[in-house]
């Protein structure tokens, strides 16, 4: 039998991990000898030491960097699609031919530089899904037979119970069962605070456990849980590339073969010009190593899966680059109602008073016969009166009428509670709402034998931050709908509340879908949804987008970008950093784009040597689009 104190699940970093740590060590080591050895090569040539030690020492250094490069480009050269690596390697070998050792061992050094650049860049992205993977112990602590073990997450099985300490992380999706604490949601939800939890509510794997001891039912295998589903999802969206991602990669297979024959024709052209053979090849060298397209290649990807990493931190799930494109264009919004911009819970808003009856006649009596009731009406009424402290009498004889309402004796005295068609049914003489000042929303009459004697509106109750996101989105010039099935009376009430710009009610689901297909004619459109019956107007959307899908499977996968928490301020924020995301693109390629076009200019006229075209037009410009890039994997 294991003690409790004895129970410690220890952890260490996966084979794959320490394997890609060594190789990066390698890496890094061969380009620090690749530097020292062109450092001394350089030493040596200004101390005039024997051209052959010195020729030797520049070699050295363009081998050890060249590993890396050589074979990709000669691979590239064997499948007939040249790249970089056959670029650079063309240029370094040429210019040792030419007898510029110190500019061939430079260009080698520094491209493999822009290599590591772009795989440090690589893989910090690769380390923020690594950390989302870490956040899921190994192993948990168990209840077996009364005591506990700690076992591997994959050998846990749903309906196991986890025993979580406080300040230890939470193994596996579950419900509570008993214990109380408070729950820190960030890894999922992105929720800055922590989250109050007791028995019944349920907990994420990932998520830490701050101050209490909690027994937790597993509901999820390990490779079930829904940080599991956001890790594949995740990597999965690398795959999804955006239009102009996809543009730019055609582009750049058609580019290398054209600098490739411009640098021959330069050549060719020096050659024409009197230069001599060496000067001839150092010209186009120069132009072939400035028009390398490495910072424009990578200026795309690296920008698009830092945005995306940086969004799941914040408890956004984007599935591909396409969808951020495609968010970055919005100009009309469209919200599902209830679930969405509403909390789907009825709550009381009004009461009106008939025939010199109180409000807390009104309500007593409807809580009383509602309390046998399981209708989210009743929950609604029940509360009410809670809140209120009413005096709620026990009814008797009560009876529950399908799609009327119910009835039931209170000492002895008939009440009903329920629809309009419930009085007329019972002839029970209506008042008239209208001449009682009674808003919009749910109906809830109330009557005594014959006499109708009160009305009780409920309405959904609104999300805490509905308001301030429509009010983001009005700002940002966007064009905001909301979609209900409710009738026309409470939607527009809803509707004038929050300020949005156009309703349409009384929708089924199928006619919710066909209202996004009419609002795509007017431009991109998204659809934020609660991702369970919203499925076909998510689908029908430019950008479909889910709500709490921390909480739905369906969520998860039926849209294309899901917001881990109910949080509506989420929509802008998401629209600003597709923006923003496209704006670094939109930076980096025209960086990139102007930089070649000027040192390839240069280069052509004989005004840069190999050194500067390396430095400026390659390397430096790499380091820049990559550094740029890399500001959106911070959070929202």
């Amino acid at each position: 039998m294991l003690e409790e104190s004895e129970v410690n699940c220890a952890t260490c970093g996966s084979p794959a991990t320490i394997q890609n740590d060594t190789a990066s060590r390698l890496k890094l080591a061969t380009g620090i000898f690749s530097g020292i050895m062109l450092s001394l090569g350089i030493v040596l040539e200004l101390l005039q030491v024997g051209v052959i030690l010195v020729y030797v020492v520049f070699l050295s250094s363009a081998l050890s960097a060249g590993r890396y490069v050589i074979p990709m480009g000669v691979r590239g050269l064997l499948r007939r699609r040249l790249d970089q690596h056959f670029l650079m390697a063309s240029a370094s070998i040429g210019a040792m031919i030419i007898g510029a050792p110190a500019e061939g061992a430079a260009v080698m050094f520094l491209f493999f530089i822009s290599i590591l650049l772009e795989e440090r860049a690589e893989d910090r992205v690769r380390k923020e899904i690594q950390s989302l993977i870490e956040l899921e112990p190994p192993s948990v602590v168990v209840k077996i037979d009364g005591a506990e073990a700690c076992v591997a997450s994959t050998d846990v099985r749903i309906g196991d119970i986890l025993v979580v300490r406080p300040g230890t992380r939470i193994g596996l999706d579950g419900i509570i069962l008993t214990g109380a604490t408070t729950v820190n949601q960030a890894p999922i939800t992105g929720e800055s605070l922590p989250v109050p939890k007791s028995a019944g509510d349920e907990v994420f794997a990932g998520t830490i456990n701050h101050e209490g001891y909690i027994e937790v039912e597993v509901t999820s295998k390990s490779d079930e849980t829904v940080l599991s589903k956001i890790i594949h999802l995740v990597e999965e969206s690398r795959k999804k590339r955006a239009p102009t991602e996809l543009a730019i990669s055609k582009f750049s297979r058609v580019y290398t073969p054209i600098v490739l024959t411009l640098s021959i024709l330069v050549g060719l052209v020096s050659l024409l010009l009197n230069m001599t053979i060496n000067e001839a090849a150092y010209r186009a060298l120069t132009l072939l190593v400035v028009s390398c397209p490495c910072a424009f290649a990578v200026s795309i990807p690296v920008t698009m899966v830092s945005a995306i990493a940086g969004s799941a931190r914040t408890g956004v799930l984007v599935k591909g680059a396409i969808y951020l494109e495609k968010a970055s264009k919005t100009e009309i919004v469209a919200f599902d109602k209830t679930g969405t911009l509403t909390q789907g819970v009825l709550s009381v808003k009004e009461v009106c008073l008939h025939n010199n009856h109180t409000r807390s006649e009104i309500l007593s009596v409807a809580a009383s016969l509602e309390t046998m009731s399981e209708h989210p009406i009743g929950r609604a009424l029940v509360a009410a009166s809670s809140q209120e402290s009413l005096l709620v009498p026990s009814p008797s004889d009560f009876t529950a009428i399908p799609g009327r309402g119910v009835t039931g004796q209170i000492e002895n005295t008939e009440y009903l509670v329920g629809n309009r068609r419930l009085l007329t049914e019972n002839h029970v003489p209506l008042q008239s709402t209208a001449d009682h000042s009674c808003g919009a929303g749910t109906m809830v009459y109330v009557a005594q034998e014959d006499e109708h004697f009160g009305t009780i509106i409920l309405s959904d109750t609104l999300r805490e931050k509905t308001k301030l996101a429509i009010s983001k989105l009005r700002m940002m010039g966007i064009r905001t709908v909301m979609l209900t099935g409710d009738d026309d009376n409470v939607a527009r009430e809803i509707a004038e509340e929050i300020c949005i710009d156009e309703y349409r009610a009384e929708l089924l689901p199928h006619e919710k879908q066909e209202v996004v297909r009419e609002l795509k004619e007017s431009g991109v459109t998204i659809f934020v949804g609660d991702g369970i019956n919203d499925t076909p107007a998510l689908v029908e959307a430019d950008v479909g987008v889910s709500m709490g899908a921390a909480a739905s499977d369906v969520a998860l996968e039926s849209s294309d970008i899901a917001l881990m928490k109910q949080d509506l301020t989420k929509v802008p924020e998401l629209i600003l950093k597709a923006r923003k995301t496209m704006r670094v693109v939109r930076q980096n390629v025209a960086a990139s784009l102007i930089v070649k076009a000027i040192t390839g200019v240069l280069a052509g006229l004989g005004f840069l040597t190999l050194w500067m075209a390396i430095g400026i037009g390659d390397m430096g410009l790499t380091f820049a689009v990559i550094a740029n890039a890399l500001r959106l994997a911070r959070k929202m």
